[in-house]
């Protein structure tokens, strides 16, 4: 056998040679297995022509697999020196896939040093078991949240392109800095998104200037900024500090920003600048907008007794400054009449949304100015405020076929007759809010609310007029409903076939015997703190509803005409129609919400 062979023989390794025992008769090839008659081995050959390892290429060598032998062909030649010969592939190993198509989605600058590119057209093995398109790698990455995003660059490498080229597509990013974060840490994965446009960032830790400094500088295209603060967070960010990035980053349209209770007197001028939120706002001496582009401004001040800024000076700013102003949103315990005013005098034409929250200095006057200045809003928000029901019947008068939403929660001197006025008078209404309107004062006090017998029989029967009182409305349009905290309602009658959601909360006097819910379209009613009596009657209510409509049959009479029946629809003569019953057992039951 072996005088055959005139090439020199290279050493085989002793793992590599299967040791078989002899049978007798029989003699076989120990390296490919074969009968030694009359065969003349091609590993013999193969083995000759490899180089003997030497000690300075002793760590690139590598010997052909046993497993990749293949006893019916010829062995293919060796690859070229500088490449190993290659393995078997395990599964989801993408490290030795090259690009065969030229696709948008590759970079070929992310490729340095590393020689192939991923192809998001091409499709990867799974060892044999199947096929795994690149593009389903894609859509699988981009829903991962940023932490395990990272974890999964550490696989391998095909899957560490994929993951860098979801973070350079990003346009929009939600993080959340834990306590003990860097600000290293979150300035190495803002700089691994340059087109990101919309950042959103949920602080543990505190935030002061060097985050601004640090989005300013990887975020050079941000449009849409919201920085979130948290119980166990701080924001030392000063008025100078905010106005320097705001005109500084031109691309900044959105900005939302929590705890700015250290800004002091601030100047914010942007021409890009259309929506600003700023909250826990206290003690500025000076508040200035230079923006004319802003279009919707949201400016919530701290409740603390000691917060002494002039709104009435900054009103005045917002009206020369910012004349586009289209949604505007106060929140102060400091709103007053004279504030009322200033805003009226800004005449500002465009003004379609007008809150101005905890104003218990806002009257019926307010009302009137309001009125004669802005005809056409479309969301009026005077939740806190005096307003009593002659103010309604102002609103309801200058806003017959405008308003849409109104807002007139914790507003203790209107009625039910109020509430049932503006729900008449207002027919496009799609949203009411009168929670903590209607309330029985004996129940801020924990003793009388243990005497309520004792109670009831020394109440003058006016008070007790006020106090328990029924509500009526009739709407075609009205969706969304909130009574939370109306302990002086007693009884509650609803015709609202548009009406999806009803918030009953802290109802507590309401009466389930005078409780009539006739909305086909509800879906959620809230319950919490009511009587176990009134929320069996709610689900009694508007489950019922429900089984009516899904078990409903037509009704025809017997021929004498004494009596009507109900028969299946198989049985009547009247057309039925499959789409209209479709649409009657997809919807869904209402859910009676307790908390």
């Amino acid at each position: 056998m072996e005088g055959r062979h005139s090439h020199p023989s290279t050493p085989i390794p002793d793992d590599f040679v299967q040791k078989r025992g002899k049978k007798r008769g029989s003699y076989n090839c120990g390296r490919c297995g074969l009968p030694k008659k009359g065969h003349v081995c091609d590993l013999t050959k193969e083995f000759s022509e490899v180089p003997t390892p030497t000690s300075s290429d002793a760590k690139s060598f590598v010997l052909p697999s046993p497993l990749s032998v293949v006893r019916t062909k010829p062995t293919p030649p060796l690859p070229p020196p500088r490449q190993a010969v290659p393995q078997l592939r395990r599964a989801l190993s993408f490290d030795d896939i090259g690009v065969t198509d030229e696709s948008p989605g590759s970079d070929d600058d992310e490729g340095e040093g590393e020689g192939e590119f991923l192809d998001f057209e091409s499709e990867f093995d799974l060892g044999g078991s199947g096929k795994l398109p690149a593009n389903c790698l894609w859509e699988v990455f981009k829903r991962l949240p940023p932490s395990s995003l990272l974890s999964s660059a550490k696989v391998c490498k095909g899957w560490r392109d994929v993951s860098r080229r979801i973070w350079k597509s990003a346009e929009e990013l939600r993080l959340e800095v834990p306590v003990k974060a860097q600000i290293g840490l979150v300035g190495s994965v803002l700089q691994k998104c340059p087109g990101l446009v919309k950042l959103s960032l949920r602080m543990k830790s505190d935030v002061d200037a060097t985050m601004l400094a640090c989005i300013a500088f990887s975020c050079p295209n941000l449009d849409s900024l919201e920085i979130l603060t948290s119980e166990t967070s701080v924001n030392r960010i000063t008025g100078d500090e905010l106005g320097r990035f705001v005109a500084d980053k031109r691309c900044l349209t959105n900005l939302k920003m929590e705890g700015c209770s250290n800004l002091g007197g601030f100047t914010l001028s942007s021409t890009s600048l259309s929506t600003l939120c700023l909250s826990e706002l206290f003690c500025h001496s000076k508040m200035v907008f230079n923006c004319p582009n802003l279009k919707e401004i949201s400016l919530i001040f701290s409740r603390q007794e000691n917060e002494n800024t002039d709104l009435t000076a900054m009103v005045n700013g917002l009206g020369r400054s910012c004349p586009r102003l289209q949604n505007i949103h106060v929140a102060s315990v400091r709103l007053t009449h004279a504030v009322v005013l200033a805003l009226t005098a800004a005449n500002l034409r465009g003004l379609r949304m007008l809150s101005l929250v905890l104003g218990s200095e806002i009257t019926d006057a307010s009302v009137a100015a309001i009125a004669s200045s802005y005809s056409r809003l479309e969301l009026l928000d005077l939740s806190g405020s005096s307003i009593s029901d002659s103010g309604i019947g102002m609103i309801c008068n200058v806003f017959p076929e405008t308003l849409l939403k109104l807002l007139l929660a914790l507003c203790p001197n209107i009625t039910s007759s109020g509430i049932q006025f503006a729900a008449a008078q207002l027919p496009n209404l799609e949203l009411m809010d009168c929670g903590m309107s209607i309330c029985d004062p004996d129940l801020d006090s924990p003793a009388e609310q243990e005497n309520d017998t004792v109670e009831l029989q020394r109440t003058p029967s006016s008070k007790l007029h006020l106090i328990y009182q029924k509500l009526i409305i009739k709407h075609s349009h009205l969706k969304k409903l909130s009574l939370w905290g109306c302990s002086g309602l007693d009884a509650l009658y609803l015709n609202c076939p548009e009406l999806s959601d009803l918030n009953l909360n802290s109802c507590m006097n309401l009466n389930p015997g005078r409780l009539l819910l006739q909305c086909p379209n509800l879906e959620s009613v809230h319950a919490s703190g009511c009587q176990d009596t009134l929320v069996e009657t709610l689900q009694n209510q508007v489950c019922g509803d429900f089984m009516a409509e899904d078990n409903h049959y037509p009704c025809k009479r017997l021929p004498d005409g004494s009596k009507r029946i109900r028969v299946p629809h198989s049985y009547s003569p009247q057309p039925f129609d499959d789409g209209k019953r479709k649409r009657r057992l997809s919807k869904q039951r209402c859910a009676v919400l307790v908390y």
